[in-house]
């Protein structure tokens, strides 16, 4: 199972605002924003959606950019997989194989 909170806290961070501010924008508690960037608790789809529309970034696809191990994926599948990386690199301006994920 793939954790998601930090890479939630990451989005977050990037985004420059705080968690009071980013639970409002997702109309969530502060509470509910703090377990689920310590992975105290899960991101439901629809709060998956929020986060696409929001900061245009797909929880999932980015947590595995930042932890997937693409060597291990079939071989006409990592060069897709690594364009994919190098797209999220660009985009947060970051070395995403080092970001804490």
């Amino acid at each position: 199972m793939l954790r998601l909170g930090k890479t939630a806290r990451f989005v977050r961070e990037r985004a420059g605002i705080t968690q009071r501010a980013a639970a409002a924008k997702l109309g969530i508690s502060v509470v509910h924003l703090c377990n689920i960037e310590n992975n105290k608790s899960g991101v439901s789809e629809e709060l998956i959606a929020k986060y696409r529309k929001l900061w245009n970034v797909d929880l999932y696809m980015l947590a595995w950019c930042m932890r997937g191990d693409i060597s291990s994926l079939p071989p006409g599948v990592r060069g897709p997989a690594a364009k994919l990386a190098a797209a999220w690199k660009k985009q947060f301006s970051v070395d995403l194989q080092n970001a804490e994920a």
